[in-house]
């Protein structure tokens, strides 16, 4: 296995390994810096102070993170200020990376046995072909497993 490919497989294992953990929760409504600071039962008041910023400040951090607009710089600074950490992840909509890896292999694929098969039918080559389906799932897993620079074009 090459240094790179293992190098792929530790990321994959991590990624797959968080996104499982990801699963058990999700944003609550009012966001994490408003659920943080009600947890451990800090004022915004005592958070401004800690931050040396306003109370309004503080105020249009929490809207901002409900907007979806906060920096992750800014979310951190919040969360030292509180005792807390960030942690964040980008993890798969649905299944593992491996799922992800094969479905851009299965397109890949689909379109070279397609062009191939349009090339045998002009030859009249197509008897006794494996079907369509057959082929790309071979392709795809050894394009999956080499992986070539243009993978994701």
């Amino acid at each position: 296995m090459t240094v790179s490919r293992a190098k792929q497989r530790q990321a994959e294992s991590k990624i797959n390994q968080v996104t499982q953990m990801a699963q058990t929760f999700t944003k609550p409504l009012g966001g994490w810096i408003a659920t943080f600071q009600e947890a451990i039962g800090m004022s915004v008041p005592a958070l401004a102070e800690r931050l040396g910023v306003s109370r309004n400040s503080v105020y249009s951090s929490i809207q901002n993170e409900q907007a979806g607009t906060i920096s992750l710089n800014q979310l951190d600074k919040m969360a030292e200020a509180m005792g807390g950490k960030l942690v964040y992840a980008i993890i798969p909509r649905e299944g593992q990376v491996e799922e992800i890896v094969m479905a851009q292999a299965r397109k890949k694929a689909r379109r070279i046995i397609q062009r191939t098969r349009a090339h045998m039918a002009l030859e009249e080559q197509t008897e006794g072909l494996r079907s369509q389906e057959e082929m790309v799932e071979e392709l795809a897993g050894e394009i999956a497993r080499e992986m070539p620079r243009d993978f994701w074009k």
